[in-house]
C-alpha cells in the first residue's frame, strides 16, 4: 500500500500541467484585459478632450451633435426651466416640418 505522503505527491504531480495551463490563460485574460482597458482610457481621454473643446467652442445641436455658431442656435426650455435643449436653426425646423 501507498503511504499517505506518496499519494498527494504523485497526484500533485498529475494536477501540475494542469494548473499551469490554468494559470497561463488566466495570464493571457488578464494581459488581454490590460490592453481593453489601455483602449478606453484613450477613448476616454479623446472624449474629454473632445468636451472641453466644446465647451469652449460653445453649444451642440441636441438634434445633430454639432456645434452651433453663435446667433444661429434656437434654445428649447423644458417645462421644469432645468432642462434645456439647443439646436441649429436649420436641425429645429426639420423637426417641425
Amino acid at each position: 500500500m501507498f503511504k499517505k505522503g506518496e499519494v498527494d505527491a504523485q497526484s500533485c504531480q498529475h494536477e501540475q500541467p494542469r494548473v499551469k495551463e490554468e494559470v497561463e490563460g488566466t495570464l493571457r485574460r488578464l494581459q488581454v484585459l490590460k490592453s481593453r482597458i489601455s483602449e478606453l482610457r484613450i477613448h476616454c481621454e479623446e472624449l474629454r478632450r473632445m468636451t472641453s473643446e466644446t465647451k469652449r467652442n460653445g453649444l451642440l445641436c441636441s438634434e445633430c451633435g454639432e456645434a452651433i455658431e453663435p446667433g444661429q442656435e434656437i434654445i428649447v426650455k423644458g417645462s421644469d426651466e432645468t432642462e434645456k435643449r439647443q439646436y441649429h436653426k436649420e436641425c429645429f425646423r426639420l423637426l417641425w416640418v
